[in-house]
């Protein structure tokens, strides 16, 4: 079985901040197909099967904090036997153009704290992602402010095309692999 997780934080102090942009994914994915959420006893996290193409796909996203992510997903992927390379996690990335999107398999976390918690519960780096760009903050202001701040009014339109694109990018990467998937999703 394949995993998507989206990262962000949870409660509506959070839910419109650029940091959430993978969880607002994963939830735009599982509201498309119908379903809803349960919370996965074993682990905590919030859970929807659904069919891409042939395949039952679980997403998920941990009712913890960002950097705490790991806590709950990585025992969801142990519990399903989840392999490293059926794991792709939505999130988001400073270092790409607001509005772009990109596929990678493993590579660092970048400063990225719910990566690293991610790739310390499952032991590697080296599982799928879907890279939402959200660009770098203006002028000097720190990173970390910026990416819990919420996308500016002005940018709805931008940011329902972001979340549309990372959906699709999402079932194109379980439909096709990642190299076939990169050849759609980087012509975007």
């Amino acid at each position: 079985m394949k995993l998507i997780v989206g990262l962000g934080n949870p409660g509506p102090t959070y839910e419109k901040t650029r940091h959430n942009i993978g969880a607002v994914v994963a939830d735009s994915l599982v509201f498309s197909y119908g379903e809803k959420y349960s919370v996965h006893k074993r682990s905590g996290a919030e859970t929807a099967t659904v069919r891409i193409g042939d395949e039952p796909v679980m997403v998920a996203k941990a009712r913890a904090y960002m950097n705490v992510t790991g806590r709950q997903i990585g025992p969801l992927a142990a519990y399903y036997s989840v392999a490293p390379a059926d794991l792709i996690v939505l999130h988001d990335e400073l270092d790409i153009d607001f509005g772009q999107v990109r596929l990678k398999l493993g590579g660092g976390e970048g400063g990225h704290n719910g990566l690293r918690s991610i790739t310390s519960a499952v032991g590697t780096r080296d599982y799928l992602r879907v890279r939402l760009g959200i660009g770098r903050p203006p002028g000097r202001q720190d990173p970390a402010d910026y990416v819990l701040k919420a996308f500016p009014s002005a940018a709805k339109a931008d940011v329902e095309l972001l979340i549309a694109n990372g959906v699709d990018a999402a079932e194109t990467l379980v439909k096709h692999g990642l190299e076939a998937a990169q050849n759609v999703v980087h012509t975007w």
